[in-house]
C-alpha cells in the first residue's frame, strides 16, 4: 500500500505535495539519502550522537523507510506524502549497538529540531511507561514544542496492550496507531485512555517504502502509520500558508483529531472499541476544517482523559527519573515469517544495475543515543545534485552537496524556509525566533550552551583509568591507636586525591573526561577552550583592581607575616593551569564539602559551544562534547546566596528602624530557597534553547540580582495593605523580548511574586532582559518592576 492513499477523497489530491516553507523533522535511524526516491528532496542531516552512515541494519532500514514515506519524490520508486516540504534528518537510533536510546537523547534532538525551525516532528518510537509520562527533560522538550507551536507526531507502540508510552501519550502530542487494509486496528497496537483524546489510526500494514541500497520494502507497524499523519499535518500547514494565514501546526493537529471518523462500536469502554483510539485519519475532513477555519480547531476544544484540552499545555508532576530508554515501533510484516527467521524480500528499483542483498525487516529493536550540534553552513544554498549509487555498495555517509540535499543556513534550511540565520526570526514557519545559528566572521554557525549542574569525571577506558592509578602518588592512612600511618594505593575516584594530583600536574587535566551532571546523570562531556591566560592554584592577589601602591603594601605585609609568606610560597609551588580546568578540579573538591563550609560548591554554570564530536564514557553512555568558555564559568554555594538575600532584607528593615525576629528570618530563608529550587530543580534543562539559556542566566546571576529578589520579597510595600508581609515567588516565565539589539537574541525572564496570606492583593512582577546571542548571556537593562501578573 502506498502512503498517499490516505489522501483519497481530496479533490485534486495530486496537487497536494507540500511547501518548502514547511519543515518536518524526522527523529529515527540513519537515512540512505542517496536513494533514488530522495533525489531532489530538500533534506538536511543534522549532526547528532548517531554519526554512523546508513548501512543495511534494522535502524537504517527503519529510518530510510520512514523518511521516504514523507519525502519520496513524485515519479520516483516511492512517492512520499509531502515531497515538497523541507526535511531535517536527526538520527537517534543506530544499527551497530544493542540497546535503546535514552529519553535524554531524544530530548536533545527535539530541542534541536525546534531551534532549526521544524513545524512537525515525526517520532516513530517511544518508551512504555506506567502512566505515559516522560522523564523530566523529555517532558520539558515537549513543552518547548508546545510553547513554540511545533506539532509532535508519535507512534503509540506495538505491545498490543492497554498501555501508554512517551512521547505519544503526552497531551500535546498527536499519537498514531496502525490499521490494516480494511481499516481494522492492528492487534499489535497499544491503546489507552490518553490515546482516546489525542490519538488517531492510519494505514500501517505492508506500507511500501524505500530500503537502503536503492530498493523498496513493505513494512508493518505504528512506525509506518506515523509519517502518514505527520505528512498530512504538514500539508495542512501548507494549506494555511496558501490561504495567507500564519503557520499553525497545533491547529493542524487539532483538525486531524476533530475530523477523525469513529466507527460504531459498543460498549464504548470495551477493548475492541478503545483500540480505535480517537478515530481514523480523515484527511479530506481535516482539510475542510482548515479551509473553513473551524472554531473548534482554532480554540482547541475538547478535553483528554486528564481533563486537559488536547494539544495544549502539559501539566502535572514529573516522574520516571533515571535511565529511561526509547525504542522504535516497527513490527514484523508477517509474524510467521518472523518466527521462522525468514526475511521479507526487497524490491529493487529498475534504475539500479544490480540487486542488493536482502534487507532485514526491522523488529522493535534496541538502539542508542544522539547529540545536537550545528553543522557548518554553506555560504550560499546549493541546488540539489542527483547521484546514482552503485547498487553493490553499502550506502556511505553522504555529504550535503552529493546526494540531493539542499545546503542551507546553519544546517537547517534557507531563511525563506523558516530556519534561523544570524539570530533573526524566521520569515515564516513557526516564528519561535529561538534559533541558535548566529553569524560568525566566516559565515558558520554554532549551537550555544549555557547549562547549570555539577561537575563529574570519567576515565572512559580501562587503560586510561589504570594510567591514573599507577601515576597518582600514594595516599596515606592516618595513624590510629597503636596502628602506624601506612601507605595505600591512590583512589582515583576520590575527588580530593584527584584534585591534589591535578593541582601538582595540571598538564594531565585534559586526560580526564570532565562531565556536566544533572541529578547524577551526565548530560555533556566538557573540554576547555584554548587558554589565553593561566591561573595559579589559588589567587595570589585577591583584588585584581589593586593599584601598584596597594600591591606593594600587601607584599610588605606578606613578608612581615610568616604565615602569609608561607601561603604565598606554597601557591607559587603549584604550576599555573587554564581557568577552565582549575574550575573543574576545584568544583569536584568543593562538591564533597559540607553544605555549611564556605568552600562548598553546589552548582556550576557552563557557558560554551556544542561541538560535532562525541565521547563514550566508561559506562557506555555517549555524550556530546561542549567546548567550555572561561567567561561565565562560575561555581557557587546556594547558602551564600540565601545569606546575601536575607542580608539585603535585614538592611532594608534596619533603614526603617525595624527588626526581624527569628521566625521571620526563617520564613525569609525558606522563601529564597524555594525560588532557587524552582530554577535549579523544577526548571532544570539542557541549556540549549534561547529561553533556557536566559532562565539559567537568571539563576546563575542570582548573586547579582539578590537585591531585586529581596525587593520582590518586600513587594508588600508597593501595594496597599500590610507592609510587613513577605511576598513569595509564584512563577518564573521566559518569553522573547520585543525589544532587542540588531543581530542579537533577547529573552525576558519575569519573576512574579504574590502575598500568600492575602491572594486578593495585587501581584508584583520583576522583569529581567538577557541577550543570549553570545556564549555568556548578559543582562541588557535594569530590572523593571510592575504591579500585576502577566
Amino acid at each position: 500500500m502506498g502512503v498517499r492513499s490516505v489522501l483519497q477523497g481530496i479533490p485534486q489530491q495530486a496537487e497536494f505535495l507540500g511547501d518548502p516553507e514547511v519543515c518536518i523533522a524526522v527523529l529515527d535511524g540513519p537515512v540512505d539519502l542517496t536513494h533514488p526516491c530522495l533525489t531532489g528532496a530538500n533534506l538536511t542531516r543534522l549532526s547528532t550522537l548517531v554519526s554512523d552512515p546508513a548501512g543495511r541494519g534494522p535502524m537504517s532500514v527503519h529510518g530510510t523507510h520512514v523518511t521516504s514515506l514523507l519525502f519520496g519524490q513524485p515519479g520516483s520508486p516511492v512517492s512520499g506524502i509531502a515531497p515538497r516540504c523541507r526535511g531535517l534528518i536527526l538520527p537517534v537510533f543506530r544499527d551497530a549497538q544493542e540497546g535503546r536510546v535514552p529519553q535524554l537523547d531524544v530530548a536533545r534532538a527535539i530541542e534541536r529540531a525546534v531551534e532549526e525551525g521544524a513545524h512537525v516532528i515525526n517520532i516513530s518510537g517511544g518508551e512504555r511507561t506506567p502512566d505515559g509520562r516522560a522523564e523530566s527533560l523529555l517532558d520539558r522538550a515537549l513543552r518547548l514544542c508546545e510553547d513554540n507551536g511545533v506539532l509532535v507526531v508519535a507512534a503509540v507502540g506495538n505491545d498490543g496492550c492497554d498501555c501508554l508510552q512517551a512521547p505519544a501519550a503526552r497531551p500535546s502530542a498527536l499519537a498514531v496507531g496502525a490499521t490494516g487494509p480494511g481499516g481494522e486496528p492492528l492487534d499489535s497496537n497499544n491503546w489507552g485512555a490518553a490515546y482516546r483524546m489525542n490519538g488517531v489510526l492510519a494505514p500501517g500494514q505492508n506500507i511500501e517504502g524505500a530500503a537502503p541500497g536503492g530498493g523498496r520494502i513493505a513494512l508493518t507497524g505504528s512506525s509506518f502509520a506515523t509519517p502518514a499523519v505527520a505528512g498530512v499535518a504538514a500539508l495542512l500547514v501548507a494549506a494555511q500558508l496558501a490561504q495567507g494565514h500564519k503557520a499553525d501546526p497545533l491547529a493542524a493537529g487539532r483538525a486531524i483529531l476533530e475530523s477523525a471518523t469513529v466507527p460504531p462500536c459498543a460498549p464504548d469502554d470495551a477493548p475492541q472499541c478503545r483500540r480505535h483510539l480517537g478515530g481514523h485519519l480523515n484527511a479530506s475532513g481535516a482539510f475542510e476544517l482548515i479551509r473553513r477555519g473551524s472554531p473548534a480547531v482554532s480554540s482547541g476544544a475538547g478535553v483528554n482523559a486528564a481533563g486537559e484540552p488536547p494539544l495544549l499545555r502539559m501539566t502535572g508532576p514529573e516522574t520516571n527519573e533515571g535511565a529511561i530508554l526509547m525504542e522504535t515501533n516497527a513490527v514484523q510484516a508477517n509474524a510467521a515469517e518472523a518466527a521462522e527467521g525468514v526475511l521479507p524480500a526487497v524490491t529493487q528499483d529498475p534504475a539500479t544495475t544490480a540487486a542488493p542483498d536482502p534487507v532485514a525487516e526491522p523488529t522493535p529493536p534496541p538502539v542508542p543515543p544522539f547529540p545536537p550540534a550545528a553543522q557548518p553552513a554553506a555560504q550560499q544554498p546549493q541546488p540539489p545534485v542527483a547521484v546514482t549509487q552503485a547498487a553493490q555498495a553499502a550506502p556511505q555517509a553522504p555529504a550535503a552537496s552529493e546526494v540531493g540535499v539542499q545546503a542551507s543556513c546553519g544546517g537547517g534550511g534557507s531563511p525563506a524556509s523558516g530556519c534561523q540565520c544570524g539570530g533573526q526570526p524566521s520569515a515564516s514557519g513557526n516564528g519561535n525566533g529561538n534559533g541558535n545559528a548566529y553569524g560568525l566572521a566566516n559565515g558558520a554557525s554554532r549551537q550555544l550552551i549555557y547549562a547549570i549542574g555539577t561537575i563529574g569525571f570519567d576515565y572512559r577506558t580501562e587503560a586510561r583509568r589504570d594510567s591514573f592509578r599507577q601515576l597518582m602518588p600514594v595516599a596515606f592512612h592516618e595513624a590510629s591507636g597503636t596502628a602506624p600511618e601506612r601507605e595505600v594505593q591512590a583512589n582515583i575516584y576520590d575527588p580530593a586525591q584527584l584534585h591534589a594530583y591535578l593541582a601538582k600536574e595540571p598538564w594531565v587535566s585534559d586526560k580526564v573526561t570532565w562531565t556536566l551532571n544533572m541529578d547524577a546523570t551526565p548530560i555533556y562531556a566538557l573540554e576547555a577552550e584554548t587558554p589565553v591566560g593561566m591561573d595559579w592554584h589559588r589567587p595570589i592577589i585577591q583584588d585584581r583592581k589593586m593599584t601598584m601602591g596597594q600591591v606593594a603594601k600587601a607584599a610588605g605585609e606578606a613578608a612581615s607575616s610568616e604565615q602569609r609568606l608561607a601561603n604565598l610560597i606554597d601557591t607559587l609551588s603549584y604550576p599555573p593551569v587554564s581557568t577552565v580546568y582549575r574550575t573543574f578540579r576545584d568544583a569536584i573538591l568543593g562538591q564533597i564539602q559540607k553544605a555549611d563550609d564556605p568552600t562548598y560548591v553546589s552548582r556550576v554554570s557552563i557557558p560554551g559551544v556544542l561541538t560535532d564530536r562525541t565521547v563514550r564514557l566508561y559506562s557506555g553512555q555517549i555524550l556530546p562534547v561542549v567546548e567550555v568558555k572561561s567567561r561565565g564559568l562560575f561555581t557557587w554555594n546556594e547558602a551564600a546566596l540565601v545569606n546575601s538575600v536575607v542580608g539585603n532584607v535585614k538592611e532594608d528593615y534596619t533603614k526603617r528602624s525595624t527588626t526581624l525576629d527569628t521566625a521571620q528570618l526563617d520564613t525569609l530563608s525558606t522563601t529564597v530557597r524555594a525560588l532557587l529550587d524552582k530554577v535549579y530543580w523544577q526548571f532544570r534543562n539542557l541549556g540549549q534553547s534561547s529561553a533556557d539559556r536566559a532562565l539559567n542566566a537568571a539563576g546563575t546571576n542570582a548573586f547579582q540580582f539578590s537585591e531585586e529578589i529581596s525587593k520582590g520579597l518586600l513587594s508588600a510595600k508597593h501595594v496597599p495593605g500590610a507592609e510587613d508581609n513577605f511576598y513569595t515567588l509564584d512563577s518564573i516565565t521566559v518569553s522573547k523580548s520585543p525589544f532587542c539589539r540588531p543581530g542579537s537574541d533577547c529573552q525576558e525572564v519575569t519573576l512574579e511574586f504574590f502575598d500568600p496570606e492575602n491572594e486578593r492583593r495585587a501581584r508584583v512582577s520583576y522583569l529581567f532582559t538577557f541577550d543570549v546571542s553570545d556564549e555568556y548571556p548578559v543582562s541588557i537593562a535594569p530590572a523593571h518592576r510592575f504591579i500585576g501578573g502577566l
